[in-house]
């Protein structure tokens, strides 16, 4: 064997090392596998956030939402409710001296809204969910007049014990898209004591 052929051996070998180095390389990389999502860990939010607090309640929420009351209710011992700037509202509903439920929240939302068989009303839809640790139902509809309006009503328990605490997010038209990361990230920022549904 003469140099030259001694030469082209040498070099098919490390180009075939190269070419194994390569697949090897590819097949490990391709191979791997990306951690699965730990359910029940916290959520954070991806803007900024501010802090409501008051009488045993603290709520973590997005800055640009605007708090429009903390009050006994009609419906509850206690809400507390905010909008966003596209007039989305998001109700905390406390419940020390009834138990309720989320199907309750559902059932007097479409009797008040006159759901689904209201003249300005097509596509409604009502399904369970779960999101995060969170059960409850959404409703989902399209309200037509002076024009269309697409809503979500996505009703949830924060907890059932000691005493019910439910949440409602009624979003409308964009914030059904832009508003959806910021679901469980609210429930999970929230902290109440035992007297967090007094006034």
């Amino acid at each position: 064997m003469n140099d030259g052929d001694k030469a082209r051996g040498t070099m098919n070998y490390r180009l075939f090392f190269a070419v194994c180095l390569l697949f090897f390389t590819c097949l490990m990389s391709c191979g791997k596998q990306t951690s699965p999502k730990v359910d029940g860990g916290p959520e954070i939010y991806s803007v900024s956030v501010d802090t409501y607090t008051n009488k045993g309640l603290e709520v973590a929420h997005p800055a640009d939402w605007a708090l429009l009351h903390d009050e006994p209710g009609i419906i509850a011992d206690r809400t507390v409710a905010f909008e966003t700037p596209e007039a989305s509202r998001i109700t905390v509903f406390f419940y020390k001296s009834e138990r309720r439920t989320y199907s309750d929240l559902a059932n007097e939302l479409e009797k008040q809204l006159r759901l689904p068989n209201g003249k300005d009303v097509k596509s409604f839809k009502r399904e369970t969910i779960e999101l995060g640790d969170y059960k409850g139902l959404r409703l989902s509809w399209i309200s037509t007049g002076l024009s269309e309006t697409k809503n979500e009503a996505t009703i949830l328990r924060l907890q059932a014990k000691p005493y019910p605490v439910l949440v409602q997010f009624h979003l409308f038209d964009e914030d059904i898209e832009t508003q959806k990361n910021n679901l469980v990230p609210f429930m999970q920022g929230m902290s109440f004591n035992s007297q967090g549904v007094n006034q």
